[in-house]
């Protein structure tokens, strides 16, 4: 299910369980949405949403969303979505501005793919008596 993306993110925000699983759950929601236009393409299972229970975020996480965003644009159209970053332990954590550029680049897409999957003609025509 689609989630309306946070798009101003500010230093300071506070990154919460909300926002990863926002942008995760919005990753999914894009690739399922291409593939209804193009062939199956790589992407990298994410796993299940987070809880408070879980103890944080991990720079291997955040590159999966980094990744899945290089996925989709190279799985079907190359969308202006800014250049992949790389984050590691015990370097700094995803800023604003990074936040900023994931959540647009889900955006651009999902518009994009969701336009063109309304924007698809369909051709109405009777077969032997029925409407389709």
């Amino acid at each position: 299910m689609w989630i309306e993306p946070k798009i101003d993110w500010q230093d300071g925000d506070p990154f919460n369980i909300e926002d990863y699983n926002r942008i995760k759950n919005n990753l999914n929601e894009i690739r399922q949405q291409a593939l209804v236009l193009w062939p199956d393409f790589e992407y990298d299972e994410m796993g299940e949403d987070k809880t408070y229970e879980d103890y944080g975020f991990y720079a291997d996480e955040l590159n999966l969303f980094e990744k899945n965003v290089t996925h989709i644009c190279e799985g079907t159209y190359p969308f202006a979505v800014g250049t992949e970053k790389s984050f590691a332990e015990n370097q700094p954590f995803i800023d604003a501005m990074e936040l900023n550029r994931l959540e647009s680049a889900c955006l651009i897409m999902y518009g994009n793919i969701r336009g063109r999957i309304e924007g698809r003609k369909h051709l109405p025509f009777t077969l032997n008596g029925g409407d389709f």
